[in-house]
């Protein structure tokens, strides 16, 4: 029915006239769409992808008043349903700060008839709205209408940027793979043109075109033809540019503009007033020393004042004053902060607000930019690169503890307005460490009565003692039994004492511990088992890096009593392994009926690159033999 589907082309072409300056917004609904079909790649070329991106084009300009507009394509090809996930698009805007406005949303079905997205299936409504924030962030949110297998969805936007934070304070990244594969991606960014946009590339990226139109530059980013990246067990994350190709581009020429705007905010909000200078005075007036005065103003403001998202109006990145939070007792990460910088100031003690990056793991110090930050803490210098690191969203933090469990380069801002990095120390495994020491006795039956002490130490602490703080003591006692315990009695530290270890002492009652094979047998199995890495030796080939992932030192000991005349059969002698990623150390010993098994371990993050997985993987194998060979312990009765 051509009448039919040419009222459909008029309908889903809403934007031609918001859009016909620029050739790269257009919808294929106005082409020919069966050409357009029947040249799209086919799923069978890309079984291990859900969809194609067939066309995404990003226009970023930023005009010289430092506001900007951002607009977007995006066509997706569907495959199957692991790809139906596109059909689903929110797009989150500021409300008074930025402006969206829906250019066109079609789905064209596999029989070419384009079914455009009605407007009024268009909903705007709080992001945040099932959470204990407050805050002006909004979203539209769409699903596409009529999605099958085998249809083409496209959808194009614009954001407005009406007040920004920092005048053309711009930066981001592109990356030329996804985990689905790419036909076209472009990307142009305009600035004015005695502003410049730096980039760094990394692993062969291709450099942006740079075209000049009057008093503007154009930097133009492309990529043609990519293959799916296929995901492969602990590989590298997309961000990892030593690993995929990409671009980070920024326009800023260094970090002091970022701290010149926020230190005066930070001033501005943390002048105390009579009532918390007064309250601060009291808080502290048993305390002798510098240390002692942190540790109590800490544990205030980390343990009584609420964590509540704050994000409206200019409070997206300003801090409330003081005196507002000291009143109604909850806050935000840096109305928190706002707050210990106000009464740590009452006591004397000179403290600096720290901006920490969004994404610590992989920030790069030489790209300023005010986006780079989504969290704020506390720093109080305490001598020669010493510092007690202050982060009072941490309800279960000890206030001299690492902040975070893996070393993090923060943005400390002096009061001045200058700045400098600072890397936060990494966990310590003579202090932050985890110790359990479990007892068995076990009867000729094979069950076991147990008696099981966990005690977690400094940074180890904070995840158990949140976890357990915040559960009913009925939920605590179901979380021993789901592992099969028969609770008696539980004793737990203290959930607010926070400089002390925490631990979770367990007495009760377990079936079936020792396998029973007759009268003379118990045979205890899979209570020593490891990770071996099995996810990477059962793969032929593999394309990326093994990426390692780090924890805390952990000490346990096991004691398993057997009735009077049972003997091990054959007592474990295992070396100690100690490589840049693992350190294991197990120790068994066999007397009077009891066996002990002592293990001591610890990983390390460490990237392991694609030319040495061979040698891993036999590493890998070795230590699979060597957890085969403890998984079953035989007890025999002489």
């Amino acid at each position: 029915m051509p009448f039919l589907r040419y009222l459909l082309i008029i309908t889903s072409i809403f934007i031609v006239s918001c859009t016909a300056a620029n050739s790269n917004i257009k919808s294929i609904a106005a082409g020919d769409v069966a050409k357009f079909i029947k040249e799209s790649p086919q799923a069978a070329q890309h079984p291990n992808s859900g969809a194609s991106l067939l066309y995404s084009y990003t226009y970023v300009e930023i005009f010289p008043t430092g506001d900007s507009v951002l607009r977007d394509v995006k066509r997706y090809k569907i495959f199957n349903e692991r790809g139906q996930h596109h059909a689903v698009k929110s797009i989150s805007y500021r409300e008074g700060y930025q402006e969206v406005k829906i250019f066109f949303a079609n789905t064209i079905k596999p029989n070419g008839q384009v079914v455009p997205l009605d407007k009024k299936d268009i909903h705007d409504s709080s992001r945040f709205s099932s959470y204990d924030f407050y805050t002006d962030i909004r979203e539209k949110r769409f699903t596409m209408p009529a999605v099958e297998d085998g249809c083409i969805i496209e959808y194009a936007y614009q954001i407005k940027n009406l007040q920004p934070m920092i005048s053309l304070d711009y930066h981001g990244k592109f990356f030329f793979q996804y985990f689905e594969p790419i036909e076209e991606d472009i990307m142009e960014i305009v600035l004015p043109a005695n502003v410049e946009l730096k980039i760094k590339k990394f692993k062969n990226a291709a450099a942006p075109v740079v075209t000049h139109e009057g008093n503007r530059k154009k930097y133009t980013i492309s990529s043609f033809k990519q293959k799916e990246i296929i995901p492969e067990p602990r590989m590298p994350a997309l961000w990892d540019n030593e690993t995929f190709p990409q671009l980070h581009f920024w326009t800023l020429d260094d970090w002091n503009k970022v701290s010149r705007w926020y230190m005066p905010l930070v001033k501005e909000q943390m002048q105390p007033d009579k009532e918390i200078t007064d309250f601060t005075r009291q808080l502290i007036q048993n305390a002798k020393t510098e240390e002692e005065k942190i540790r109590e103003i800490f544990n205030f403001v980390a343990q009584k004042v609420r964590y509540v998202a704050v994000l409206l109006g200019p409070y997206s990145h300003k801090p409330h004053a003081a005196r507002d939070i000291f009143q109604k007792l909850y806050g935000d990460c840096k109305d928190k902060t706002v707050l210990l910088l106000a009464m740590l100031k009452v006591a004397g003690i000179e403290a600096l607000p720290a901006l920490v990056p969004a994404n610590g793991e992989f920030f790069d110090e030489t790209t300023p930019s005010l986006d780079s930050f989504n969290h704020v803490i506390a720093v109080v210098p305490a001598g020669l690169n010493k510092y007690y690191w202050l982060d009072a969203t941490n309800e279960v933090a000890s206030f001299d503890a690492v902040p975070f469990f893996r070393p993090t380069t923060v943005f400390l801002i002096k009061p001045d307005g200058s700045c400098l990095f600072v890397k936060t120390p990494d966990v310590d495994s003579k202090k932050d460490f985890i110790s359990t020491v479990n007892n068995f006795s076990i009867n000729q039956e094979g069950d076991a009565q147990i008696e099981v002490a966990n005690t977690f130490y400094g940074k180890a602490a904070e995840s158990t003692r949140y976890s357990f703080k915040h559960r009913t003591p009925e939920e605590r006692k179901k979380f021993f039994e789901r592992m099969g315990i028969e609770v008696k009695d539980i004793v737990y530290g203290s959930f607010t004492d926070t400089d002390k270890p925490f631990f979770v002492n367990v007495k009760g009652s377990l079936k079936n511990l020792a396998q029973k094979i007759d009268d003379k047998t118990l045979v205890l199995n899979n209570m020593f088992s490891q990770d071996t890495y099995k996810d990477i030796t059962a793969a032929k080939e593999r394309s990326y890096p093994v990426r390692l992932r780090s924890s805390f030192f952990a000490r346990d000991k096991y004691f398993f009593k057997f009735p009077a005349g049972y003997q091990i059969k054959n007592l474990p002698a295992l070396p100690a392994i100690d490589r840049p990623f693992k350190y294991r150390s197990e120790k068994f010993a066999f007397a009077d009926s009891i066996l002990t098994y002592v293990l001591e371990t610890k990983n390390f993050d460490y990237k392991i690159p694609a030319a040495g997985i061979v040698e891993f993987k036999l590493f890998a194998a070795e230590l699979q033999k060597r957890d085969s060979s403890i998984k079953s312990i035989i007890m025999e009765k002489k």
